[in-house]
């Protein structure tokens, strides 16, 4: 079980790293815990983890390369 807890910890810090294309800091630290409990509530659905994710405000805040240089 304590194996399970670990995988399933670094396959969600390892997800929203990658979604939010940087390392995963201290502040989404409340994000990872809640995936965590909700993936072990839903039977561990991909699709769980993924929607956690795509609606967190991590998420919905990141800024697209074009939209962060400046106008010319």
């Amino acid at each position: 079980n304590d194996r399970r807890e670990a995988f399933v910890r670094q396959f969600c810090k390892k997800l929203l790293g990658y979604a939010l294309g940087r390392e995963v800091s201290l502040s989404d630290e409340p994000l990872l815990k809640a995936m965590q409990a909700r993936l072990a509530k839903e039977n561990y659905r991909f699709s769980v983890a993924v929607e956690m994710i795509v609606t967190s405000e991590q998420f919905r805040s990141i800024r697209s390369v074009r939209n962060a240089e400046p106008k010319k």
